[in-house]
């Protein structure tokens, strides 16, 4: 990215207008990394269903642990959150702003206890944190350096 200021001088004063144009320079460079930084994304985990049929999805929640990206769902009492997702259709569960870094995925799968997902042709279930972590790093998928979705596509 190149940016050009300019900047015309009215006065006498040759040293006092060159520090108005760095000045100038700095609090443009400035307002341009404040606005990359103050940008953060929501991060979702996105589950494509391109079978001909229904997939279901659980996620089997670690009540024993504190996940406030998980305290909006309706049913705050629930051990689990499901999807039944029909035939070539989607869902989405959303964490909130963030990233998919390698913590936010460790942490997101500290609260959990297991994934399944199947369908009339599979059944995969995730028991382990590790397993957890790199099967949802696996299909982390975003911009340079911005990780904003797990995408998680069933064929």
């Amino acid at each position: 990215m190149n940016i050009k200021v300019h900047f015309v001088c009215l006065c006498n004063h040759r040293l006092q207008c060159e520090m108005s144009k760095l000045q100038l320079k700095n609090i443009g460079l400035l307002g341009i990394i404040f606005l990359f930084l103050s940008c953060d994304p929501p991060h979702s985990i996105e589950f494509i269903n391109n079978a001909d049929s229904e997939l279901k999805v659980k996620f089997k929640i670690d009540t024993t642990i504190t996940n406030y990206d998980l305290n909006y769902i309706e049913n705050k009492n629930a051990d689990s959150i499901v999807f039944n997702i029909k035939e070539k259709d989607t869902a989405e569960l959303h964490f909130g702003i963030g990233t998919w870094s390698d913590a936010e995925i460790r942490k997101q799968v500290n609260s959990l206890k297991e994934i399944d997902i199947e369908n009339a042709d599979f059944k995969k279930v995730l028991k382990s944190k590790r397993k957890m972590e790199e099967f949802l790093t696996k299909h982390k998928e975003g911009g340079i350096g911005w990780k904003t979705k797990i995408i998680i596509e069933i064929e």
